[in-house]
């Protein structure tokens, strides 16, 4: 039997069993409209997570987007449709289940999508503009540089390249967090009260 047919027999047996929990997940469309702050109100103690974006706005969670236990929020622009779990809705067999049948399609996904994008990269050889892959960060990122702050002030430092800005390596004894001591918009990072660190852009 091929590799084919073992991914093939794996997904249609992970899918039979983890079909009862599947069915009765509820999705939730959550929409940050103008890039304003929206909550959406729903029962969140199974689980939350994104199905489908549909903005052009990156979705990241804890950034653009989370969740607690009445309600899910979105900002600056993030539009998506949220699988929201139901810890009634099967054994924890057919969560097993539906777990490894994911797992499968997401190997499946990134190991194509991995293909595609040494196939992209050999065709144009460039990371300079902006590319809807790279949504998704991960791994190494497309460039680094650093924004430091200095007697605690304001600094802005413009990005070397669109994309989504996480921390590489914090720099300073005081601490970068998110929203606090640091941020970003379309062209610039900025960094206050005593944030000294490397950004990465993926």
């Amino acid at each position: 039997m091929n590799i084919k047919s073992v991914f093939s027999l794996l997904l249609v047996g992970a899918a039979f069993l983890c079909g009862s929990s599947v069915a009765k997940a509820d999705t939730i469309r959550c929409e940050s409209n103008g890039g304003n702050y929206k909550v959406c109100s729903v029962d969140t103690r199974g689980g939350v997570r994104l199905s489908r974006q549909l903005s052009s706005q990156g979705c990241w969670q804890n950034d653009t987007w989370g969740y607690d236990r009445n309600r899910i929020w979105v900002d600056r622009g993030c539009r998506a449709e949220f699988w929201v779990g139901d810890r009634n809705s099967g054994s924890s067999n057919n969560k097993v289940a539906g777990a490894v049948a994911l797992g499968i399609v997401a190997a499946a996904i990134i190991a194509n999508k991995n293909k595609n994008d040494r196939d992209d990269y050999r065709d144009d050889n460039r990371y300079d503009g902006y590319d809807d892959r790279y949504d998704n960060y991960g791994g190494n990122p497309r460039r680094t540089f650093r924004c430091e702050s200095k007697g605690n002030q304001y600094n802005y430092c413009s990005l070397p390249t669109r994309g989504h800005v996480e921390i590489y390596k914090q720099l300073s004894s005081s601490s970068c967090t998110y929203g606090r001591s640091w941020g970003s918009d379309r062209n610039r990072v900025w960094v206050s009260n005593g944030c000294r660190a490397e950004f990465a852009v993926y």
